[in-house]
């Protein structure tokens, strides 16, 4: 069985793009030279960030990006459409950020713990993810928690999906994987948000090192 440590080519993880539902990454793919596509959702990732989905218009958008609603409307219907592909290129910088773990260096072992980790920890810096958060909690609005769900739903599917090529390669021990890229993602949730609530922030590398025990 080939190892990971013996491939002389890069290791390539857009299969893990596959769970994103039709219209999602395949819309992305479809528009992604487009100049226009691009502004637009480098503009929504920091108008959505800053006030929220309730809060933002497509009016906003378009003023903030420099471009009418007419050009909004060519690539989205709604905006609950642009939050959505929104998403999915965040989902799409998290599994490249798994990639470069793949493709760093270290042993096979270290690398998949770094990929696991790197899509564990993606959220960890984004605002819209908190502004989201606090969104529903206090609107109750069920775009956002569309939204947060399909997040969080594809960084478990993803873990999952690497978990699995993990075991394929004898890299990590027969398990079930879904169950430990649940608790994984779990786990990480509890050492940063619950414990700084009381506690001061545990330092990365204790918490990669407690998320690493629990595949060995």
């Amino acid at each position: 069985m080939q190892k990971m440590d013996e491939m002389d080519h890069t290791i390539k993880l857009s299969f893990m793009l596959d769970h994103l539902p039709e219209g999602g990454y395949a819309h992305m793919t479809e528009h992604r030279s487009d100049e226009r596509y691009i502004k637009i959702i480098n503009t929504a990732r920091e108008v959505f960030s800053l006030l929220g989905y309730k809060a933002t218009t497509v009016d906003r958008i378009a003023k903030s990006a420099g471009i009418s609603k007419g050009a909004i409307y060519l690539f989205f219907e709604t905006k609950e459409d642009i939050l959505i592909a929104v998403m999915d290129n965040y989902i799409h910088e998290m599994i490249g950020s798994a990639e470069e773990a793949m493709n760093g260096e270290g042993t096979p072992e270290e690398r998949l713990y770094r990929a696991i980790y790197a899509c564990i920890i993606y959220r960890k810096n984004l605002c819209i993810v908190d502004k989201l958060i606090m969104e529903q909690g206090q609107f109750g609005t069920p775009v956002s928690q569309n939204a947060l769900n399909k997040f969080n739903h594809a960084t478990i599917l993803s873990v999952q999906q690497l978990l699995d090529k993990a075991v394929t390669q004898q890299l990590i021990r027969e398990q079930n994987t879904q169950v430990t890229a649940f608790a994984l993602a779990h786990l990480y949730e509890a050492l940063t948000s619950e414990w700084e609530l009381h506690h001061e922030p545990l330092e990365d590398e204790v918490i990669f090192e407690m998320l690493r025990k629990v595949l060995m």
